[in-house]
């Protein structure tokens, strides 16, 4: 046993010494700097956002634009009959002026019914199947990008960590996953992923732009869709004061229009307008070099750290020495001998 109590020591192995932890700390200190000189938090952001927007995009907003399918469907059917039903349109105390108020009703809900088929054109041109699949591809790229990306940014952290836990067991230090964290500096795949990324892009405002307009229209005819059905109903003049019994009163038609309406507000469809925009905006013309560069640059910085915190945590490991080293040597007892070799050596 040498002067710290301990067999280990003799081989010079096994014993976590408080340097070693002392190193581990600076090392975790230099890989925090690391990630500052080369800019991957710049990297990490956009990986961020090409998540969410891969995301949105998988998910293709496909129960809402369902929802508004249904909303518009209504429409047609309801403005469709309008013609049969002019009877039905002067319900309650308007009923007495029905053969006067219901056909300017109907021209108001006939100019209605063309504004809205201009939206129904434009919303069946809306394809959220192409969204799924470009979401699709864009997390089969993300699938290794994303990974090596937050893994890097989360070295650091994960060092420190290793050299808490040793402060507090100093056998843990030698249970260090080194191997994962070189794995992780490889970057295997990054360039092929970061390839197939840019393929995505190919073709992309060609869908996102027609999308965002025929979308933004779509809004439109619903944001007003619960006024302009009102005002269709309004009584003219010299009667305008009996538009409020309309309202208190009103007819099926206007009953139904008003739900349908009110379901359509219901809608969401900022998410869809977010992953248009992303698209447009942070992902068309992104120069992927943005997330290359940062990631090789911590990767050749931080793979000298982890190197140096291998050789720590080899020194933590005890040494597998073989059993034969120790095995115990015969010692013959005189008393125990064998009487007949004792009269040869005589």
């Amino acid at each position: 046993m040498n002067k710290h109590g301990s067999r280990g020591d003799n081989l010079g192995r096994g014993r976590v010494r408080s340097e070693d932890t002392k190193g581990v700390k600076d090392l975790a200190y230099k890989l925090a700097g690391d990630f500052r000189d080369s800019k991957l938090e710049g990297a990490t952001i956009i990986v961020d956002r090409l998540e969410r927007l891969k995301d949105l995009a998988v998910d293709g907003q496909v129960e809402q634009m369902r929802q508004l399918k249904d909303v518009m469907k209504n429409w047609r059917e309801i403005l469709n009959s309008v013609p049969d039903e002019t009877d039905e349109l002067a319900t309650g105390d308007m009923a007495v002026c029905s053969s006067w108020y219901a056909p300017k009703v109907q021209v108001k809900l006939k100019d209605l019914f063309e504004e809205f088929k201009d939206t129904e054109k434009a919303f069946a041109q809306i394809k959220p199947d192409k969204f799924q699949d470009l979401g699709r591809r864009m997390n089969k790229a993300m699938e290794k990008i994303a990974p090596a990306v937050y893994g890097m940014q989360n070295l650091p952290n994960e060092v420190s960590d290793v050299a808490d836990r040793a402060d507090e067991r100093e056998e843990t230090l030698k249970d260090t996953d080194t191997k994962a964290m070189k794995k992780l500096l490889e970057g295997q795949g990054m360039t092929i992923s970061l390839s197939s990324l840019e393929d995505c892009k190919r073709g992309l405002l060609d869908l996102v732009e027609p999308t965002q307009r025929n979308l933004e229209k779509v809004q439109t005819f619903v944001s007003e869709a619960h006024d302009k059905f009102k005002q269709a109903f309004e009584v003219p003049c010299p009667c305008c004061c009996m538009t409020s019994y309309v309202y208190d009163q009103p007819s099926r038609c206007l009953t139904e229009l008003l739900e349908n309406a009110d379901r359509a507000l219901d809608v969401d469809l900022q998410p869809f307008f977010e992953l248009l925009r992303g698209l447009k905006d942070d992902y068309s013309d992104l120069d992927l070099n943005r997330v290359s560069k940062p990631t090789n640059r911590f990767a050749a910085l931080a793979t000298e750290r982890v190197d140096r915190l291998d050789k720590i945590v080899a020194g933590a490991r005890p040494s597998r020495i073989s059993p034969c080293c120790f095995r115990p040597l015969s010692v013959t007892s005189p008393e125990r001998s064998d009487p007949a070799s004792l009269k040869l050596q005589a």
